[in-house]
């Protein structure tokens, strides 16, 4: 693109006259808009950043000179029309003579920032000067200094791009990587200085193009560093080499290059110039097509990526054939120069750049390899970031200190030491821990995982085998088909997020689903009471996680265990030892279902409980016999779920009349909303049984009965009318058979 001139304001301006204040740029929005459009660059970028921040409806009020929407005088003119520029440089926190190097300026980042920054501001209810923060119209542009540079050794902010600064990425990793590995003891696989343990296989990239090879790590008694890659196979793997029974000899004597992806070239290129000289690549480390080589290396992904010195995020590649190291982004304004002051040269401005990592964070597999990894240096769709234990610095600048609430491996905690303990410690230190990893598996890991998608559908509880392993040694349970068994209750009570949601307009959260193949075709891959039943976000209602201590106390709800059923595990069940024995209540019919944290596929798996399950008619409602429900409580969007299939009404049917009269309730009133899990399963679901869960509570789930008396959920269920919680709770507790 032709180098633009700037106006008269824009070439006298200065870091140092933006530097922690605001500064006089335009009268108004109009002038802003006709420098621009007479060819100034800044004042382009300037125009451009608000166009981006900001409705056409509330650019065009103040372009008019009047208050905008938002405000109770819409329409009213403007008391302040005035543009104003703010600079926010993160160069003060840091040595103001500017005798760093780069790598320096990267260690010293310690304090969570957005980065260098210029807002862009307009239009104010009040004076400006006396307003500051209360602008009608607002943007932001970001500042970077380019390598080798002056203002590059007092800014850390960069711009790697097919035309920029094209092989920065490299310095930038390389220089925080020294910094994690030498001051984070919180980041380091082992509390020694010893390498960590090596995958079963690693690619030896050798001293130079040509010699790369597999090499078994056991066999070479190899413990050296090694980067593990996580991206999209996409179309592109198919023609690949990958390792197989055939070849595995082969590749172990030598491995064309030339014959891989562009993404398994682009890692290997990184891991040169990084100086590590092994890599991890699933497709040619697993034996692809040898089912049992697949599931023993599956059950290791925590040891193989949380042991890697580096995992490579290839998240702006849909297909292993594109690449991921050159960033194509073309921005909608060039960067344009803003002198940095007296023979410190320029420093850049741009448009703001986005944190979406790319189509890797749509996948299933990537998540737990970004949450079990140590280190990862993400390539994500418009910049390059660099992720640990203690932070994530972007090459903008904008750094986030990671507080307990992030989900990474080192949040997973630890099971407690238990020995030289009382009991009463023992039990105090087990419950806590457990607390933690429950609020994390229903606050961070299932909404996430839920969200993505599997090429292969069945591998839904594979692809999170390793965390839900790692949360097993906290948790203490088995872990049935997705749901703690220790956290039975709340577990059962999961919903969708399209069903929870209430806010459509903003967010297009995708419906639930059965899943399906690559043929189309329904795949059954766990029973039915179980998330991973549906394809679809998962969503733990937030008044649940607050109430842990109500779903452990059996007396808060209206289902649970048989009798014979709590019991220790059996004896020859070594999954579950450990330094103290499990007493956790068993909901299974089968002391051994096959269904735990390490079990890869679990389609099938049978709950016995009792409960008080009740007979009832499911309609589709008409709008006024929505209307005549309370406008409160779940779920929202009434009228969107029932247009689109997913909630019913229910009723009692005509075998409860008898159990209704004695309690003097109405026998053919509709008490509950029932919402499907999935539309289909409303299609001939008129006779259905409600499943009361919680006893001062309104949820409970929708059953189906077949003729064998199993039951299989469609959704779930919450009462709408109190008077009819008497007949929930009332009657004979009987065997429910979940399946």
């Amino acid at each position: 693109m032709k180098e633009m001139a700037q106006c008269k304001t824009c070439a006298a301006l200065t870091v140092e006259d933006l530097r922690s204040c605001s500064i006089f740029f335009h009268p108004n929005l109009r002038s802003l808009r006709d420098s621009a459009a007479a060819g100034c660059d800044l004042c382009m970028l300037c125009w451009i950043a608000i166009q981006k921040n900001n409705t056409a409806d509330d650019i065009k009020a103040v372009l008019d000179g009047k208050l905008t929407s938002i405000h109770d005088n819409a329409g009213q003119p403007l008391p302040d029309e005035r543009v104003w520029l703010t600079g926010l440089f993160t160069d003060v926190f840091r040595n103001p003579k500017g005798k760093e190097t780069a790598s320096a300026a990267y260690a010293a980042r310690e304090n969570e920032s957005n980065g260098s920054e210029i807002w862009v501001d307009c239009g104010s209810k009040e004076d400006a000067e006396k307003s500051f923060g209360k602008h009608m119209l607002s943007g932001t542009l970001n500042v970077f200094a380019d390598p080798g540079t002056p203002a590059a050794s007092r800014l850390t902010e960069r711009l790697f791009t097919e035309h920029r600064n094209i092989n920065g990425d490299i310095n930038f990793a390389r220089s925080l990587m020294t910094k994690c590995q030498g001051g984070h003891p919180e980041c380091r696989a082992t509390d020694s200085e010893e390498v960590p343990v090596m995958p079963t296989r690693v690619i030896d990239i050798g001293l130079s193009p040509g010699s790369m090879k597999l090499v078994q790590t056991s066999q070479e008694t190899l413990r050296e560093p090694y980067i593990a890659l996580s991206y999209c196979w996409g179309q592109g793997a198919k023609d690949a080499t990958d390792l197989n029974d055939d070849n595995i000899f082969f590749l172990m004597e030598y491995i064309d290059e030339d014959n891989l992806t562009l993404t398994h070239k682009d890692c290997i290129a990184i891991a040169r110039q990084l100086g590590i000289r092994y890599l991890w690549i699933d497709s040619l480390c697993i034996i692809q097509r040898n089912r049992a080589d697949w599931e023993y290396e599956s059950k290791r992904m925590a040891e193989v990526y949380g042991n890697a010195a580096l995992t490579i995020i290839a998240g702006r590649a849909a297909d292993s054939r594109n690449g991921f190291m050159i960033n194509k982004v073309e921005q909608a304004m060039p960067p344009c120069p803003l002198s940095f002051g007296k023979n410190m040269g320029n420093v850049y401005l741009s448009l703001p750049r986005s944190k979406i990592e790319g189509p890797v964070s749509t996948r299933g597999w990537c998540f737990q390899e970004k949450v079990l990894s140590r280190r990862a240096l993400i390539y994500a769709t418009e910049q390059v970031s660099f992720s640990c234990q203690r932070s994530q610095l972007w090459e903008d600048g904008r750094l986030t200190m990671h507080d307990p609430s992030h989900l990474r491996i080192g949040s997973f905690p630890d099971a407690p030491e238990l020995t030289n303990m009382s009991s009463n410690v023992k039990q105090r230190e087990l419950k806590q821990s457990r607390t933690r990893m429950l609020r994390l598996w229903y606050q961070k890991i299932l909404p996430d995982y839920t969200l993505r998608q599997l090429t292969e559908p069945s591998d839904i509880f594979a692809a999170c085998s390793s965390i839900s392993q790692l949360a097993r040694k906290t948790i203490r349970s088995r872990y049935l088909a997705g749901i703690w068994e220790a956290d039975m209750v709340r577990g059962l009570l999961w919903c969708t997020a399209y069903s929870i949601k209430g806010n459509l307009k903003t967010i297009r959260w995708p419906k639930s689903t059965r899943p399906v193949d690559r043929d189309g075709k329904k795949v059954v891959r766990a029973p039915t009471w179980s998330w991973a039943a549906i394809q679809g976000q998962i969503h733990t209602r937030a008044e649940y996680l607050r109430k842990d201590e109500f779903f452990q106390d059996l007396d808060n709800v209206l289902i649970r265990p048989l009798p014979t059923s709590t019991q220790s595990c059996p004896p020859d069940d070594t999954r579950m030892k450990s330094t103290t024995p499990d007493y956790t209540p068993r909901w299974t019919l089968l002391p051994d279902p096959k269904c735990d944290a390490d079990i890869l596929h679990m389609k099938t798996c049978e709950l016995a409980f009792l409960g008080r399950p009740k007979h009832v008619r499911c309609s589709i409602p008409s709008q006024p016999e929505l209307s005549s429900f309370p406008s409160l409580g779940w779920p929202p969007r009434r009228r969107a779920l029932t247009e689109n299939g997913f909630l019913a009404v229910l009723q009692p049917a005509g075998t409860e009349h008898a159990s209704l009269k004695e309690l003097n309730l109405p026998s053919a009133e509709i008490f509950a909303l029932a919402c499907f899990d999935v539309a289909e399963d409303n299609i001939g679901a008129q006779d259905c049984w409600f499943l009361p869960i919680l006893k001062d509570r309104r949820e409970g789930l929708l059953l189906k009965k077949d003729p064998s008396g199993m039951f299989r959920r469609l959704g779930i269920v919450t009462l709408v009318k109190e008077q009819f919680r008497p007949w929930l709770i009332s009657g004979a507790e009987e065997e429910v058979h979940l399946i």
